[in-house]
């Protein structure tokens, strides 16, 4: 990030799931929002203004946004390492093909660690085995109190 004047930053999403009411908060520091699927659909989390990277002062810091999770709901937190990385064509998995895989896949009703096995083969067949960033993901499913 030569352009915004330094070389060392850090983004972060933190988020805090409150186990018992079911209500998250998060605030963005240069990362997508975490994405929300309840009832094998997406539901957008409400937009909320991001905050620089860490380590990079631009301005104000982010706000905190919140929302209530429903028995069920399960969130995907990811880095930009599973939706930007480029693949031997020069094509990124994008975040597109990952929130559509995310979402087909938990139609289908399979549990979280096949889903998530299944998503780690496709980003890997998709790069032709060797990733170029780190590659994190999440899953979250709130079961209610």
């Amino acid at each position: 990030m030569e352009h915004l004047g330094t070389t060392r930053y850090v983004t972060a999403l933190i988020a805090d799931l409150n186990l018992r009411t079911g209500r998250l908060k998060w605030v963005s520091h240069g990362r997508h929002p975490p994405v929300r699927i309840r009832d094998g659909r997406l539901v957008d989390l409400p937009v909320c203004q991001p905050g620089s990277p860490l380590g990079v002062d631009l301005g104000p810091g982010a706000t905190v946004s919140e929302e209530q999770l429903h028995p069920g709901d399960r969130l995907v937190l990811f880095t930009y390492g599973i939706t930007e990385t480029h693949g031997p064509g020069g094509d990124e998995f994008g975040l597109d093909r990952f929130v559509n895989f995310i979402v087909r896949h938990d139609a289908e009703g399979l549990p979280v660690p096949e889903a998530l096995r299944r998503l780690i083969h496709s980003i890997l067949d998709y790069h032709g085995g060797a990733l170029q960033d780190d590659a994190t993901v999440l899953f979250v499913e709130w079961h209610g109190p």
